[in-house]
């Protein structure tokens, strides 16, 4: 069974058994909220041609056509179909830029070490 749209998760149990009398669902009465959920789910999926353009459940079906993310192809993402494709990049750690005057400062105090005058 395919996922319960958030817009009927977010409903409430009273609100979803007043869409359920509106839309001629029956024995929905003992159901618990998850199971009316799919329950109402299916049964507006199996209907939509003679529910969609009813405003009081428009929500549900303005969420169905949302399209899906397309992914990029190369990055090992899901793609438009679902299907995933594992693709590693191997990236190669960049140097530490240093400027070229602290770099210069740095080897001239290696070159020429202080002197310590002896006590």
């Amino acid at each position: 069974m395919s996922a319960v749209p958030y817009w009927l998760q977010k409903q409430r149990k009273p609100e979803l058994h007043e869409l359920a009398a509106h839309v001629g669902l029956k024995n929905y009465d003992k159901l618990l909220k998850l199971d009316l959920e799919e329950a109402l789910n299916k049964h507006l999926r199996t209907n939509q041609t003679r529910l969609e353009k009813d405003p009081t459940i428009s929500g549900f079906y303005k969420r169905l056509d949302t399209p899906v993310k397309r992914e990029r192809e190369s990055g090992g993402h899901v793609s438009a179909a679902g299907a995933t494709s594992v693709v590693q990049e191997v990236k190669k750690p960049k140097q530490r830029r240093q400027t070229l005057k602290a770099r210069e400062e740095l080897e001239a105090q290696y070159a020429h070490p202080p002197q310590f005058a002896p006590s």
